[in-house]
């Protein structure tokens, strides 16, 4: 998978994790960056956003809007990557 199919697809599959849960990722852009400069493997995009998944269903609240922090999605993909 090349770069930009490698963003879409974890673009895609961060949106719907906003539609799961009806929120909005407001850094939804640079989380799929962070996550596509590291691999651009399709199975471990969905993995890395799996545990995004699961760290939103426990995080996000009721406000509607959720911020991801760019480190944990870095020690997500340490993880993932066998880093």
């Amino acid at each position: 998978m090349n770069p930009e199919e490698a963003k879409a697809r974890a673009q895609a599959l961060l949106n719907v994790i906003e539609t799961s849960y009806a929120i909005r990722i407001v850094n939804v852009e640079e989380v799929a960056v962070v996550i596509t400069e590291k691999t651009c493997n399709e199975q471990k995009i969905l993995a890395v956003c799996t545990a995004l998944n699961t760290w939103i269903a426990l995080n996000a609240g009721l406000s509607g809007e959720v911020e991801i922090p760019l480190d944990f999605v870095d020690s997500i993909l340490e993880n993932v990557m066998g880093l």
